[in-house]
């Protein structure tokens, strides 16, 4: 028999849709869930439990190891972005939340980011069963409210769905990111470490793209192998969906030191700034040297540990090679 999993949280018509069409039963539906997908008789005890992470930045799924690494590599094979943060035994504190799962063997708990492509491919899948919004799961994490008056419009005036959606993302992202001030560029690690926001003054927010000014007191710039010295500054430059992150570094007197293209998942956009994981890889070049790429073996080293896909492995060399070709 098919597995069956029960699904909550901001996430859960889409992955209902990735699941069924999967073959998977979907346990304990909520009646909305029941309704919008006409489901008859349910499994009431689930194999698996997906739910939100507290941030809804992405899901955690909850189940025996082998049915949380097939569900896993369904997911991967359909979400680009999608990026595994950890997989743990269960603990004994989230045992009491998931006491009504099936559980022949010990339980397994995978925490999973979803990148910007990964929520876009999951608004595509919504919108093939109800009206949605392009960008529909980050603006729920954003600005839910904005998001369900705009989508009541859209079920009862769908041609306006071009003008709701330029409005809304102007409404919830790009007038408050407009006059932030400060920002912050959220870079997420694939292995779970705390997010190391990148802070900085917002120099200009034109369309979908931002520039910020960061300022550096010591150390050393990364990939470049350069010393940071007194005075220097930093030019940090990405826009909604772009693969990369570009800085360009200077010294007090405005030379150009060298830049550093960080290579990460599909950017997102928010009110504080922007969000992307990193994906190891990167593109350096000294200021009047040749670009060159660096960190590579990072990068396979998240495709041996199960973070991120082949696929996504294919993504990040694409991206790094049309750098490449473009600085040359």
């Amino acid at each position: 028999m098919a597995p069956s999993a029960k699904i909550r949280g901001v996430y859960t018509t889409a992955l209902t849709r990735l699941l069924l069409d999967a073959g998977y039963r979907i346990a304990a539906p909520s009646p909305e869930t029941r309704q919008r997908f006409a489901l008859g008789s349910a499994p009431g005890i689930p194999d698996l439990l997906i739910k939100d992470r507290e941030d809804h930045q992405g899901v955690d799924i909850i189940g025996e190891a082998d049915g949380v690494s097939r569900i896993l590599q369904l997911i991967r094979e359909r979400l680009l972005d999608a990026v595994l943060m950890a997989f743990d035994p269960l603990g004994e504190r989230e045992k009491e939340i998931v006491d009504e799962l099936k559980a022949g063997e010990e339980l397994c708990h995978a925490r999973l980011e979803l990148g910007g492509a990964s929520k876009e491919t999951l608004d595509r899948l919504r919108s093939s069963v109800i009206p949605t919004l392009a960008l529909h799961h980050r603006l729920r994490i954003i600005h839910p409210r904005a998001l369900e008056k705009a989508e009541k419009q859209l079920s009862d005036r769908p041609e306006s769905r071009p003008d709701l959606e330029r409005n809304v993302f102007q409404e919830a992202v790009l007038l408050p990111l407009g006059k932030a001030g400060d920002v912050r560029l959220e870079h997420v690690k694939a292995r779970g470490k705390p997010v190391r926001p990148r802070e900085g003054v917002l120099l200009e927010a034109v369309g979908n793209r931002i520039l910020l000014k960061r300022s550096f007191s010591q150390g050393r710039y990364d990939g470049l192998d350069l010393p940071i010295e007194g005075g220097d500054y930093g030019l940090t430059e990405t826009r909604e969906g772009a693969w990369y992150v570009k800085n360009a570094y200077f010294s007090k007197e405005g030379k150009l030191k060298g830049e550093y293209y960080n290579v990460n998942t599909s950017v997102e956009l928010y009110p504080f700034g922007a969000r992307y994981i990193d994906l190891e890889i990167d593109v350096v070049r000294r200021a009047g040297e040749r670009a060159s790429i660096v960190d590579r073996e990072k990068l396979e080293l998240l495709v041996k540990e199960g973070k991120i896909s082949r696929r996504l492995e294919k993504k990040a060399m694409e991206v790094a090679g049309h750098l490449i070709a473009k600085m040359e």
